[in-house]
């Protein structure tokens, strides 16, 4: 920016208000404007040599008459802002002047409204006085004349009731209702209390004259005066007088109606008991026909008089019903009660269907406020509280009759059946002895049959086998699903989750009997007919674990919501899983007791002296496989293909473990004896893999059961191995062979079989006790033992003697067994999950 050069001298008028400053034309930037000036440099560009030293005078000039320039602006601009200081403070004063005269003049215009204000209210008061005159005048000529007719109405009114004009008696009473309404709010004046109360007395009379007409219907005193067509017309007068007054009619005619029924019925009669209570039901119908014939053209058809006749008969039903189960449900016949209840649920869904009512009618009314549930079944019965409730329209092919005003809505499904849900506990336990008559029945040995099931989990390829099963397993769950069939017919609250406990304790009583028929203790060998009892027993266990979650849903499909999360067999499936492995256990154990002579057999060689040529097996293996033969084959024949290969992998396991002990009973083992037992464990791990497949007559077994034979039997291989190889003479040369990561323990027990080695290790092995934890504790780690030790003599030997194996396999009729390879095999090599070579 440069300032403007003034154009004048002297003193600055205070118009003048023009802006000082301008914006300098665009071109070469200033020197003197530059942010960081060097005025050496500034002069070295201006005079760069000596000749332009010339130009020094009039450059001087220049900046002498700029700077004077500067000056004259900057005082110029300074009295310039002195002046508009000035002007500012002089407008500022006229403003305030402005604002004063302003509110003076608002203040003098509102001071006028209020005088025009008060001029017009007294110029309208007058007015008004007139006004309010005249409207009290007509309202009280209009009062005046509403009282006259409303006198002269109930003397019409009185005149009619008294010659029984009914129909012309309605008409005036929605009249004399209407005029009433207008004198409510004066009734503190006593003129017209007075009226009122005449009023009331004039209708109390009607209404109490056409009470005693009706009642003169049933057998009340004979009235000569009433007309032929005189139930029309006194309709069409109590609908006039209410809904209320509707009800009161219709409740006493039913009432009436109802007594021969109560002397009839009433506990203490001798038509009083359950066994009559079809009677009840077929009283009604009789006499809904013969209202039908006699008195429904008295009443209107939108009255329902028919439905409330058959709501008040349900309720003193029920009241009966209740009055006789509380004394007698300890010694009433429960099925007796049942079959009443049935008929009780019958009726109620008969009169359902026959008496529907319209959901979005009943909405309208109670929205309306004019749909009273309650008001007409008080009348000294006991249960008011259960009728007048809204219900669903029943699905019917007769159309829903539209609820008229104060139309009374009835709920008849369960309005007699549910005064037996207190007392079904004595059915429940009915079915319980029964239960249990079935349960004692089907489980005693002459009528507990031995049947055959389909075992569902073979696979298509396979031959189809069948498991045992007893026949009281089937016949028990029949019987239960008859119990739950024949409960959900009548409940599927209370009752039914007390059947279903009642289902739990007769199946864990089941249980109980089906584990009572196991042997106790197995010290000897099974026979085949207690083979066939435990696997039936395990073919059993099954089959009621398979049926109890479909039994179960089906008790969730019909019971309350309220009870579904409670609805389980949990705890009895339990129960039926710790029965199954007990029968695995017994068959397992009766398989093992064989094997005690055979073991025994292998325990009394003397390891440590073994001195005969490693070519043939030893006795006691061929004696195992014999054993293995004949007790597989009685299983494999009564057990179905799943619990089959179950009980497989069951023994599989305790064989496995009971042979590494035993190993470790022969105390000492020499590097022969070591060799003799490696080639006998082979044949053995060959049995295990064939014996059940022979057995099972060629079935195949499952990958895993193969899988674990392998892994387990190469362990007992491995550690023989440790023992067989010459070089391993002591524990530092195990613990170099085995790894320094290996514990002392595992390392001092298998020296300890070792022939020869010292007797302090040697008595880490001796007590049979001992061995056995040494067995489960040691054997698991012995499957990497292999594969860090030099195995070259042992694998020559094994090659040696390959054929003789297989000839030793024919001879126990494992003729197409094939043998595993015995080829050389790098040190090292991992056999994880393999069978040592």
């Amino acid at each position: 920016f440069k300032i403007r050069p003034a154009h004048h001298s002297g003193a600055m008028d205070d118009e003048d208000f023009e802006d000082d400053f301008y914006l300098a034309p665009t071109g070469e930037p200033d020197p003197l404007d530059a942010d960081v000036f060097d005025p050496v440099d500034y002069i070295n560009k201006q005079f760069p040599n000596e000749a332009s030293l010339g130009g020094l005078d009039g450059f001087v000039a220049k900046l002498k008459a700029q700077q004077k320039q500067n000056d004259e602006d900057i005082r110029l601009a300074i009295r310039r802002q002195a002046a508009t200081g000035r002007r500012a403070r002089a407008d500022l004063d006229e403003a305030k002047s402005a604002v004063r005269e302003l509110f003076e003049r608002i203040k003098a215009i509102k001071s006028k409204a209020e005088q025009s204000e008060e001029l017009v209210s007294d110029v309208c008061r007058d007015i008004k006085s007139l006004d309010i005159a005249k409207r009290n005048l007509t309202l009280t000529v209009t009062a005046l004349k509403r009282l006259v007719m409303l006198v002269t109405a109930l003397e019409q009114l009185r005149a009619l009731g008294s010659r029984r004009q009914y129909e012309d008696a309605a008409r005036l009473i929605h009249a004399v209702e209407e005029l009433a309404g207008h004198f409510r709010e004066l009734s503190h004046v006593n003129r017209v209390a007075d009226l009122l109360e005449k009023k009331s007395a004039i209708v109390d009379g009607l209404k109490q004259q056409l009470l005693d007409d009706y009642s003169s219907m049933l057998g009340g005193p004979a009235n000569p005066d009433l007309p032929d067509d005189w139930g029309s017309a006194a309709a069409c007068c109590v609908d006039a007088l209410g809904s209320g007054m509707r009800r009161e009619v219709v409740t006493q005619f039913c009432l009436r109606v109802l007594e021969e029924y109560k002397d009839i019925f009433q506990p203490g009669k001798e038509a009083s008991g359950l066994e009559t209570a079809e009677r009840r039901f077929s009283w009604l119908d009789r006499t809904l026909h013969k209202y039908e014939e006699k008195y429904a053209p008295t009443f209107p058809e939108v009255w329902r008089v028919p439905c409330s006749l058959c709501e008040h008969f349900c309720h003193v039903t029920r009241q009966h019903l209740v009055e006789i189960l509380s004394i007698s449900h300890h010694s009433v016949d429960p099925e007796l009660m049942v079959r009443v209840l049935r008929k009780s649920i019958d009726y109620e869904n008969k009169l359902a269907r026959k008496f529907p009512v319209n959901d979005a009618a009943i909405a309208s009314a109670e929205a309306a406020g004019t749909i009273d549930y309650g008001a007409s079944v008080g009348s000294g019965l006991k249960y008011p509280d259960v009728l007048g409730q809204p219900t669903k329209a029943s699905s019917s092919s007769a159309p829903a009759e539209p609820v008229e005003e104060g139309q009374f809505a009835p709920r008849f499904k369960g309005i007699i059946s549910e005064c037996f849900d207190a007392y079904l506990s004595s059915w429940v336990q009915h079915e319980e002895r029964q239960l249990l008559e079935v349960l004692d029945r089907a489980t005693t040995s002459t009528s507990d049959k031995i049947t055959t099931q389909y075992d569902e989990a073979a696979d298509e390829e396979e031959e189809s086998v069948s498991g045992l099963l007893y026949a009281s397993a089937p016949s028990l769950f029949s019987a239960m699903k008859v119990s739950m069939n024949k409960c959900t017919g009548f409940s599927t609250h209370n009752t039914l989750f007390d059947v279903f406990k009642v289902f739990q304790k007769i199946l864990a009583m089941y249980v109980d009997k089906l584990t009572k028929r196991l042997p106790e203790r197995v010290t000897a060998p099974l026979e085949p007919s207690v083979v066939e009892i435990v696997c039936c027993i395990i073919g059993t266990a099954e089959y009621c674990d398979e049926t109890m979650p479909v039994f179960a849903e089906q008790l969730l499909r019909v019971i309350s919501a309220d009870f579904k999360d409670r609805i389980s067999f949990e705890n009895e499936q339990e129960l039926l899983g710790a029965l199954m492995n007990r029968a695995y256990q017994a068959l397992v154990q009766g398989v093992n007791v064989r094997l005690d002579e055979p073991f025994s057999k292998m325990n009394r060689t003397n390891w440590e002296r073994f001195a005969q040529d490693v070519g043939d097996h030893s006795a006691y293996v061929g004696e195992i496989s014999d054993h293995l033969s004949k007790s597989f084959g009685v299983v494999a024949k009564s057990l179905s293909k799943i619990n089959y290969r179950f009980f497989c992998d069951k023994f599989v396991q305790a064989f496995v473990k009971r042979y590494i002990e035993e190993i470790y009973r022969c105390r000492k083992i020499s590097e022969r004896g070591a060799q003799q037992l490696l080639l006998d464990t082979t044949l053995i791990r060959t049995t295990l893999l064939e014996v059940p497949v022979v057995a099972g007559n060629g079935g195949k077994m499952q990958t895993a059961y193969s899988n674990y034979v392998l892994r387990e039997m190469g362990r007992a291989e491995t550690m023989l191995k440790v023992l067989s190889s010459p070089d391993v003479v002591d524990v530092s040369s195990v613990r170099a062979m085995l790894g320094d990561d290996r514990p002392e323990s595992e390392i001092k027990g298998l020296m300890a079989l070792r022939a020869g080695s010292s007797g302090e290790a040697a008595g880490m092995a001796l007590d049979e006790d001992r061995g056995a934890a040494g067995a489960s504790g040691f054997a698991p780690s012995m499957l990497n033992f292999g594969d860090s030790l030099n195995q070259k003599k042992a694998e020559d030997f094994m090659k040696k003697n390959f054929m003789d194996m297989k000839k030793m396999g024919g001879k126990l009729g494992f003729g197409g067994v094939n043998l595993p390879s015995f080829g050389g095999r790098k040190a090292g090599g991992g056999s994880s999950g393999q069978a040592p070579p």
